[in-house]
């Protein structure tokens, strides 16, 4: 498509440090040297852009200055190359990850890129058109569902999550809050084997936990008085050989886990740990992993079980919006209602 230099695009962007976000007209991005202008086919709306919308949990640490377009889980096609870009092309469909690595410092000359001390950085996507590093994109296959190809980050979110735990075929799971990187994390550990999960979620999670139970996952509500019990009713007698928290409420772990078991923790934590919890974990011989982003290589093993069939992400999708409605996904978010919404530009 020819790219008209100067015009205006919708966007959605946050313009002051104070609750709120708003619709503008932005002018059309154009590539750098090393960097692609995508054209957004879908862009996932994500728990972090709450935050930033309603400045909360640190969010000033997340904007590196403002105003700021928003949106960074998008998947699109490429319309334009930067002058030294020479692994993508033009007609390109990519994911993006919102961030990249250097490849340069400690952490990325030992391999683990989602550590990088300097990561390239990608936010904007929720508009017509964005500019991304060519590190932050990964090439989809053509015949990729765009939505799906928009939820390949979270999704990697997830499969990183397990694939730093040490869950094996045949293992037992309690993945705690049923959002999309909770979803994920049960989608990746079925896909690799795992024959019991067990999905919790807050009382105002029902409709997650619904749709869960749609995608074959056992759930329990924590509203409910005796939902311990519940869990370990599912679970083997000694407990689950993993629980992952994807909620940052590392909620009631130790009576869940069998001993020697594995805490991983994905969910920003959402509240301060007492030591007698602590203590009460190292008696048991708990594990503590951080699971964080993900990694090239486990954007690629994504794309290939998505690309296959092995896993299918379109379940997730509850709601779509186009730009000019945009702002209602934030209040969707808030108040807990569905799963994953999309803004779809084209709409």
């Amino acid at each position: 498509m020819k790219v008209l230099r100067g015009s205006a695009i919708k966007a959605i962007a946050k313009t002051r440090p104070a609750p709120g976000a708003e619709l503008i007209d932005a002018p059309m991005p154009a590539p750098r040297e090393s960097t692609l202008l995508v054209r957004v086919g879908a862009c996932g709306v994500c728990g972090s852009d709450l935050h930033i919308v309603d400045w909360e949990l640190g969010a000033e640490r997340m904007v590196a200055r403002l105003p700021v377009i928003l949106g960074h889980e998008p998947a699109g096609e490429v319309i334009e190359v930067g002058a030294h870009v020479t692994n993508f092309k033009v007609g390109d469909r990519v994911a993006l990850d919102p961030f990249g690595h250097c490849g340069r410092c400690g952490p990325c000359s030992a391999g683990r890129f989602h550590l990088c001390a300097t990561p390239t950085t990608l936010s904007g996507a929720f508009a017509e058109f964005t500019v991304a590093p060519i590190g932050n994109a990964h090439l989809v296959p053509s015949t990729m569902n765009i939505e799906q190809a928009a939820l390949l980050e979270p999704f990697g979110t997830g499969l990183h999550a397990v694939e730093q735990s040490c869950l094996k075929a045949g293992d037992s799971a309690v993945v705690e809050g049923p959002g999309p990187i909770g979803l994920s994390i049960a989608l990746a550990a079925r896909a690799l084997g795992v024959t019991s999960i067990v999905m919790t979620g807050l009382a105002v999670d029902a409709d997650r936990l619904a749709l869960a139970r749609t995608m074959g996952f056992r759930t329990v509500s924590t509203g409910d008085r005796d939902w311990i019990d519940q869990a370990r009713a599912l679970l083997p007698p000694d407990g689950a050989d993993l629980v992952f928290d994807a909620a940052g409420a590392i909620d009631s772990p130790r009576e869940l886990l069998r001993r020697g078991g594995q805490l991983v923790e994905v969910g920003w934590p959402a509240r301060d740990l007492k030591s007698a919890e602590l203590r009460a974990l190292f008696f048991h011989g708990v594990t503590i992993i951080n699971s964080r982003i993900r990694t090239p290589e486990t954007w690629r093993r994504a794309i290939a079980m998505v690309s296959s069939g092995a896993v299918d992400l379109r379940p997730m999708v509850t709601h779509r919006y186009s730009i000019s409605h945009g702002l209602e996904a934030f209040d969707l978010l808030r108040e807990r209602r569905g799963v994953k919404a999309l803004i779809i530009p084209s709409d």
